[in-house]
């Protein structure tokens, strides 16, 4: 009997994270990400190629999880500049990071959506692309290929900034040997659907006449309204509560498998600076009403590192302190996991039926649509903010 290393595609398939980690470390460019039967990418190795070293094994940040750390300063925080919070989820940090750095020569490697609504990361110093990054996307991007260029700029003694969800943040620091010339930023990820959802889920509203789609649309206040922006230069809003996309996201019932055992959701962090929505601020610092806009949106902020603390300090941010227990009381994955439930079986079982999110659509408005959802969802923007901070969803 041959003797074989352990390879990445032994492992149980819920285990892998889709990072790709693996296809960047392959010495002989033998695996590739391919969709399974569901949709999730995940490697496939050609046995024609491989040479059988385990380096996708020693390499894997799921097999082998990269070094975490406490984090040294929290705070609720916003961008300096109001005015441009509009184009963030939330309080805009990463943007503000993002723009200080670039204007210092750095590169900047981040998730954008391409011409054709997929979700990809990219390294770039052209501010324009980089503006592409900011705000959340609810979908897994393709990272292939950006680990070697962030490498390789890095080399060259060039100053890189990666923003990502943690599993990306953990392949990048591995593939680079965390050079003392990147920083990491990552976002507090509850979990990822797949493309192949998303690209189903809008072709309900006709796909080939989307020009753009904003998963967060500040327009409509600190929410999960979206907006999609045509080809013919309309746009429509689409309410949360009415989208069965946005309402399976919000309740972690599409992610992919990795993301409900995930190493990298607990308190402790993988990258330098940590971001996202600080749901429950209000509670948690009642004065911030008469300070800020609470509607444009407000981020926790949680410093890892001296590297990350000596970079945010430099940066345009209003910092407020908070305790690490304030924001991950609105966090969950900065405790644990998302939940497993029995109700994602069922849904991927919809889903499974032809890949096609109009069975999905199907069974949400079945059993999960509220009439009160509806109702909700005319009521005045600046009402249901009032009606929020009432209920301290805030």
């Amino acid at each position: 009997m041959s003797f074989r290393n352990k390879r990445v595609t032994d492992f149980e398939s819920k285990h892998c994270s889709g990072c790709a980690l693996c296809v960047a470390c392959c010495p002989k460019n033998c695996i590739t990400m391919q969709s399974d039967d569901l949709g999730y990418m995940r490697p496939v190795i050609d046995d024609s190629l491989c040479i059988d070293c385990g380096l996708c094994t020693k390499k894997c940040i799921i097999e082998n999880p990269e070094a975490l750390s406490h984090p040294i300063l929290t705070a609720a925080a916003i961008r300096s500049d109001e005015e441009k919070l509009i184009l963030s989820s939330s309080g805009g940090v990463f943007a503000a990071i993002a723009e200080q750095l670039i204007s210092k020569g750095w590169m900047v490697a981040g998730c954008i959506m391409d011409e054709q609504l997929t979700p990809r990361h990219v390294l770039t110093s052209n501010i324009q692309v980089v503006k592409q990054m900011y705000g959340s996307k609810y979908v897994q991007s393709n990272t292939e290929g950006v680990y070697k260029d962030v490498a390789e700029v890095l080399q060259k003694g060039k100053k890189v900034l990666f923003s990502g969800t943690p599993c990306q943040v953990a392949a990048v620091k591995r593939f680079t040997k965390n050079n003392e010339n990147l920083l990491t930023v990552e976002v507090i990820c509850h979990g990822v659907p797949n493309v192949e959802m998303l690209h189903s889920y809008l072709d309900l509203h006709s796909r080939a006449s989307i020009k753009k789609m904003i998963f967060r649309d500040k327009r409509q206040g600190w929410t999960f309204n979206n907006l999609l922006e045509l080809n013919n230069g309309k746009t429509k809003k689409i309410n949360h509560r009415l989208s069965s996309y946005m309402t399976y996201f919000l309740e972690g019932e599409t992610y992919r498998e990795s993301c409900y055992v995930c190493p990298y959701a607990k308190p402790e962090r993988v990258a330098d600076i940590t971001i996202g929505d600080f749901w429950g601020v209000v509670n948690r610092r009642p004065d911030l009403k008469n300070l800020i806009d609470i509607e444009k949106g407000v981020s926790c902020l949680i410093i890892n590192n001296e590297k990350g603390k000596s970079i945010v300090d430099n940066c345009k941010i209003e910092k407020y302190q908070v305790s690490y227990e304030d924001i991950k009381d609105g966090n969950e994955p900065l405790n644990h996991p998302s939940r497993h439930t029995e109700k994602r079986t069922a849904i991927l079982a919809e889903w499974a039926k032809n890949k096609n999110w109009a069975d999905v659509d199907n069974y949400w408005k079945k059993h999960d649509f509220k009439f009160s959802y509806l109702i909700w969802s005319h009521i005045p923007t600046s009402l249901q903010h009032k009606i929020r901070i009432l209920l301290g969803k805030r």
